[in-house]
């Protein structure tokens, strides 16, 4: 049990920090996400309005933060092993939050109120579902859930 509180106080405790730090240099990861979105939306025939795409990428890019908050509340697992899931994560978050706005955009060209609810489910599975999904496939789970002896 100490170790599940400690987990979670550690969660908290990075999750604040990163947030923060987001206040400040959040505006180039999302940037980076309206970026991403730009090449689908063409594929389209469309253009992407860079600031209207960064005001949808701005509501749905705290992700990361959330994932990486998880994988740095782990104890008994090195930086060094968390490092590639931290990395694949990353990338698979911001490829999936790249679509979303995509798909954001999209159904408003369109004007698909059934694309527009599909998207809506899809950024609350990828917001709330995703992070936690990729932190239980990826990362180590070191003090928190140890391996129990073998029974040989």
């Amino acid at each position: 049990m100490k170790k599940i509180l400690v987990f979670f106080a550690r969660l908290v405790a990075v999750s604040l920090i990163l947030y923060t730090a987001w206040a400040f240099t959040g505006r180039f990861y999302t940037l980076a996400v309206a970026y991403g979105a730009r090449p689908l939306v063409a594929l389209t025939g469309n253009s992407l309005d860079v600031e209207r795409a960064m005001q949808v990428s701005e509501e749905i890019s705290l992700n990361p933060i959330v994932y990486i908050s998880l994988i740095a509340a782990v104890t008994g697992v090195s930086w060094r092993r968390r490092t590639r899931p931290a990395l694949t994560g990353v990338l698979v978050l911001t490829a999936a939050n790249i679509i979303t706005v995509f798909l954001m955009f999209l159904s408003a060209i369109t004007r698909s109120e059934q694309l527009w609810t599909g998207t809506e489910f899809l950024n609350l599975t990828i917001n709330f579902f995703l992070p936690i999904l990729l932190w239980a496939i990826l990362m180590p789970k070191g003090d928190l859930m140890p391996v129990s002896p073998s029974s040989d």
